[in-house]
Protein backbone atom coordinates (compact mmCIF):
# COMPACT_ATOMS: atom_id res chain seq x y z
CA UNK A 1 0.00 0.00 0.00
CA UNK A 2 1.42 3.39 -1.03
CA UNK A 3 0.34 5.84 1.68
CA UNK A 4 -0.49 9.45 0.43
CA UNK A 5 0.67 13.15 1.84
CA UNK A 6 -3.03 13.05 2.93
CA UNK A 7 -3.30 10.10 4.69
CA UNK A 8 0.38 11.04 6.22
CA UNK A 9 -0.98 14.14 7.57
CA UNK A 10 -4.42 12.25 8.98
CA UNK A 11 -2.10 8.98 10.27
CA UNK A 12 0.06 11.70 12.09
CA UNK A 13 -2.91 13.41 13.90
CA UNK A 14 -4.44 9.49 14.79
CA UNK A 15 -1.19 9.10 16.38
CA UNK A 16 -1.13 12.50 18.04
CA UNK A 17 -5.11 11.72 19.07
CA UNK A 18 -3.54 8.11 20.78
CA UNK A 19 -1.10 9.83 22.42
CA UNK A 20 -3.50 12.00 24.25
CA UNK A 21 -5.91 9.75 24.97
CA UNK A 22 -3.99 6.14 25.87
CA UNK A 23 -5.97 5.67 29.26
CA UNK A 24 -9.03 6.06 27.71
CA UNK A 25 -10.97 3.17 26.09
CA UNK A 26 -9.92 3.73 22.33
CA UNK A 27 -11.96 1.18 19.95
CA UNK A 28 -10.46 1.09 16.29
CA UNK A 29 -13.89 1.41 14.73
CA UNK A 30 -14.29 5.01 16.56
CA UNK A 31 -10.61 5.72 15.60
CA UNK A 32 -11.80 5.29 11.86
CA UNK A 33 -15.09 7.28 12.45
CA UNK A 34 -13.62 10.19 14.33
CA UNK A 35 -10.55 10.38 11.32
CA UNK A 36 -12.91 9.14 8.11
CA UNK A 37 -10.04 6.76 7.66
CA UNK A 38 -11.04 2.66 6.85
CA UNK A 39 -9.76 0.07 9.07
CA UNK A 40 -7.65 -1.26 6.61
CA UNK A 41 -5.97 2.06 5.83
CA UNK A 42 -5.65 3.32 9.17
CA UNK A 43 -3.99 -0.03 10.48
CA UNK A 44 -1.60 -1.01 6.68
CA UNK A 45 -0.84 2.99 7.28
CA UNK A 46 -0.10 2.72 10.39
CA UNK A 47 2.43 -0.15 10.44
CA UNK A 48 4.34 1.42 7.39
CA UNK A 49 4.37 4.96 8.38
CA UNK A 50 5.15 3.98 12.07
CA UNK A 51 6.55 0.20 12.34
CA UNK A 52 3.78 -0.18 14.53
CA UNK A 53 0.26 -1.35 15.14
CA UNK A 54 -2.29 1.06 16.64
CA UNK A 55 -3.13 -1.49 19.42
CA UNK A 56 1.00 -1.44 19.95
CA UNK A 57 1.06 1.97 20.25
CA UNK A 58 -1.86 2.54 23.12
CA UNK A 59 -0.21 -0.72 24.72
CA UNK A 60 3.49 1.27 24.68
CA UNK A 61 2.18 4.57 26.21
CA UNK A 62 0.00 3.08 28.61
CA UNK A 63 3.14 0.75 29.93
CA UNK A 64 5.16 4.01 30.07
CA UNK A 65 3.04 6.07 32.26
CA UNK A 66 2.77 2.45 34.52
CA UNK A 67 6.31 2.47 35.06
CA UNK A 68 6.61 6.49 35.52
CA UNK A 69 4.00 6.18 38.17
CA UNK A 70 5.31 2.75 39.93
CA UNK A 71 8.90 4.54 39.89
CA UNK A 72 7.92 8.09 40.79
CA UNK A 73 4.43 7.61 43.10
CA UNK A 74 3.00 5.94 45.78
CA UNK A 75 -0.35 5.80 44.08
CA UNK A 76 -1.88 2.48 44.82
CA UNK A 77 -1.44 -0.17 41.71
CA UNK A 78 -4.84 -0.49 41.45
CA UNK A 79 -5.49 3.10 40.98
CA UNK A 80 -1.95 3.54 38.28
CA UNK A 81 -4.33 0.44 36.16
CA UNK A 82 -7.62 2.53 36.10
CA UNK A 83 -5.14 5.84 35.39
CA UNK A 84 -3.59 3.94 32.28
CA UNK A 85 -6.87 2.70 31.03
CA UNK A 86 -6.90 -0.43 32.45
CA UNK A 87 -10.57 -1.42 33.60
CA UNK A 88 -9.43 -4.04 35.91
CA UNK A 89 -6.21 -4.32 37.81
CA UNK A 90 -6.57 -8.12 37.04
CA UNK A 91 -5.78 -7.72 33.52
CA UNK A 92 -3.44 -4.46 33.94
CA UNK A 93 -1.16 -7.03 35.98
CA UNK A 94 -1.31 -9.61 33.49
CA UNK A 95 -0.02 -7.53 30.61
CA UNK A 96 2.71 -5.84 33.04
CA UNK A 97 4.07 -8.87 34.07
CA UNK A 98 3.78 -10.57 30.09
CA UNK A 99 6.08 -6.95 29.37
CA UNK A 100 8.10 -6.66 32.10
CA UNK A 101 8.77 -10.40 33.60
CA UNK A 102 8.16 -9.28 36.99
CA UNK A 103 4.87 -7.73 38.66
CA UNK A 104 3.57 -4.16 38.98
CA UNK A 105 4.31 -4.31 42.44
CA UNK A 106 7.74 -6.05 42.40
CA UNK A 107 8.86 -3.68 39.64
CA UNK A 108 7.65 -0.70 42.13
CA UNK A 109 9.85 -2.29 44.70
CA UNK A 110 13.15 -3.26 42.38
CA UNK A 111 12.82 0.41 40.87
CA UNK A 112 12.43 2.07 44.39
CA UNK A 113 15.83 -0.43 45.76
CA UNK A 114 17.67 0.99 42.85
CA UNK A 115 16.85 4.46 43.74
CA UNK A 116 17.85 3.58 47.25
CA UNK A 117 21.50 2.19 45.85
CA UNK A 118 22.03 5.18 43.41
CA UNK A 119 21.59 7.62 46.28
CA UNK A 120 24.02 5.52 48.58
CA UNK A 121 26.45 5.45 45.94
CA UNK A 122 26.01 9.17 45.09
CA UNK A 123 26.96 10.14 48.96
CA UNK A 124 29.87 7.40 49.04
CA UNK A 125 31.33 9.39 45.73
CA UNK A 126 30.49 12.79 46.96
CA UNK A 127 32.37 11.59 50.20
CA UNK A 128 35.32 10.95 49.04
Amino acid sequence: MIIKRRDIAMLQEVRQYIEDNFYRDIPIAAICKEFGLNRTKLQEGFNQLFSSSVHALISNKRMDKAREMLRETDEPVKNIAVECGYKTLSSFTRVFTSLHNVSPTRYRSLESNREIHSEKIGASVNEC
